[in-house]
């Protein structure tokens, strides 16, 4: 099930989705469907909720198009957006059809990133804030590192700071059993596969 609205908004294009699909990776499936169609994320909300006994996950954007096209791409992606939450079509047969070049990540890490990882008790969450500077597809990046260690993404708050050119993202997380990792391996394992590829250009 989704529900899926879009507007323009002069340059923009503001998107708002709900969809009962909340298992780890649902964020990146969506990121990856926006980078594909060549689309950055502004800003936006993530947020996971229950109604009547049962999940949904509630996400609104503030996306822009390359090109100016707004309204053919905001097409594009409602018809994408179909497909990718459709019972009967497989991410992986999505993936191949679009045939993804990845991001230069080095034009997100031109400045030493900021990666903070601290606990919250009172959520029984981990909250990891990113900020560092901001690119198409950094989003669609570092989601799928946290979908590859199974990390679940229960809420976030995505921002670009234009003055800086930076981005400033908190996402709140919880590990594969639904706890929290600050103080683990795990959230080492993460900082160490995200900063991968600038790491190994330093050498």
């Amino acid at each position: 099930m989704i529900e899926f609205q879009y507007k323009r908004e002069k340059e923009n294009i503001l998107i708002s989705l709900k969809t009962d699909t909340t298992q780890i990776g649902t964020f990146h499936r969506i990121a990856t469907i926006i980078y594909a169609l060549k689309m950055d994320i502004l800003s936006g909300e993530l947020s996971t909720v229950i109604e009547k006994g049962r999940e949904f996950t509630i996400d609104s954007f503030i996306l822009q198009a390359d090109g100016g096209d707004t309204t053919q791409a905001a097409f594009k992606l409602g018809m994408m957006m179909d497909s990718l939450f459709s019972k009967n079509t497989k991410f992986e047969e999505i993936l191949e059809k679009l045939q993804i070049q990845e991001p230069a990540v080095a034009t997100f890490f031109r400045e030493t990133p900021e990666f903070i990882f601290s606990d919250l008790p009172e959520r029984n969450e981990t909250c990891l804030y990113l900020e560092s500077s901001a690119g198409r597809g950094l989003l669609y990046y570092v989601s799928r590192i946290l979908m590859q260690n199974q990390i679940n993404i229960r809420s976030a708050t995505i921002e670009t700071d234009f003055e800086t050119g930076r981005a400033k993202d908190s996402f709140y997380l919880t590990d594969v059993s639904g706890k929290m990792f600050a103080s683990s391996d795990l959230a080492d394992k993460i900082r160490r596969e995200i900063l991968a590829p600038i790491q190994s250009n330093s050498r």
